[in-house]
């Protein structure tokens, strides 16, 4: 893999007149994730909503592209117009909600075993969706009981594994079994990679063990369908739904290298990195590999609205 150092990547701000009005001309659709870009675990960031109206008022469409399924709908409206910004149902997507357009797309009428928050099983219910999930509760140490909790024999035609606080073995267990069908169908809606940061200097085991322990029992044949970024599922997604056809008009800002950036440079998405969620610069000044280094950054996504005010007024649209 062909590597090169971070001093390549600019900073937004430090742009001239001329690179600023041709970065802003170079997209119709800024698409971003949410935790770490406009809002963090200990409350907003501020002026990231008068960012995002900046943004949509020199005419690019914001889309909302988040890999937390555990927050609701009305989380995330309340969360997006507690910053100032305008909320569009239709302009949020996170995994659950890219598995139910996907559901919908497909006409799947079958048995669902769903692994995940019980926030997410009421999305997928509300939908119509037949679901089934569990074991929980303690089991009696013996195999037996074991192989009673995980094998029901119900003819389950999806399993769907998102963001859980409570994986167990029996789930994984139950979850394989079903997966033996050849027709049974296999959904990620988690992080995948193997750690996802919460803070600059504090992260935490990610859920991808789960899955990947699924994905490597499964025939060489089924392939999971992945809908938590980096997923090359989640890329088609977009494109087909929002109605893409040049890629590289479109921005993806994030703030994780692995997930974000690596996301963006898959779908032949421009990349910026902003440095106000998991990575620090000096973290962000280590990477070379070509597929998590942005084509950008910024301290903030604030730095669009910088960028943008720094123009003429006519030349903003």
């Amino acid at each position: 893999m062909t590597s090169k150092g971070m001093h390549q990547v600019r900073n937004l701000l430090d742009f001239s007149k001329d690179e600023k009005q041709t970065f802003l001309d170079s997209f119709d659709v800024m698409m971003t994730d949410c935790d770490g870009v406009i809002w963090n675990l200990l409350g907003s960031i501020p002026d990231t909503g008068k960012a995002l109206n900046d943004v949509e008022a020199a005419g690019k469409k914001v889309i909302y592209v988040s890999n937390n399924s555990v927050r609701s709908d009305a989380q995330y409206e309340m969360k997006i117009n507690e910053i100032g910004a305008t909320y569009r149902k239709e302009n949020i997507v996170h995994p659950i909600l890219s598995t139910i357009w996907y559901l919908k797309k497909i006409n799947f009428q079958g048995l669902i075993y769903f692994v995940g928050t019980t926030v997410a099983k009421d999305r997928l219910l509300a939908e119509g969706f037949n679901i089934v999930d569990g074991p929980y509760g303690a089991i009696k140490e013996e195999l037996g009981e074991l192989v009673k909790a995980a094998k029901d024999n119900l003819p389950v035609k999806c399993v769907i594994v998102d963001f859980d606080f409570f994986y167990s073995y029996p789930q994984m267990l139950r979850a394989e079994l079903y997966l033996r069908d050849p027709e049974c169908q296999f959904i990620v809606g988690c992080c995948i990679e193997p750690r996802f940061p919460i803070m600059p200097g504090f992260e935490l085991i990610g859920p991808s063990f789960f899955y990947k322990a699924l994905a490597e029992t499964l025939a060489p044949e089924k392939k999971p369908i992945i809908f938590g970024k980096p997923g090359e599922d989640l890329g088609k997604m977009l494109k087909e739904k929002y109605g893409v056809v040049d890629p590289k008009r479109v921005l993806f800002v994030g703030d994780l290298p692995n997930s974000d950036v690596k996301f963006a440079k898959s779908c032949g998405f421009q990349s910026l990195l902003v440095l106000t969620g998991g990575t620090s610069r000096e973290e962000m000044l280590r990477y070379e590999d070509n597929d998590v280094v942005p084509d950008f950054y910024a301290d903030s996504i604030t730095a669009l609205s910088t960028l943008i005010h720094s123009l003429p007024s006519e030349t903003r649209l």
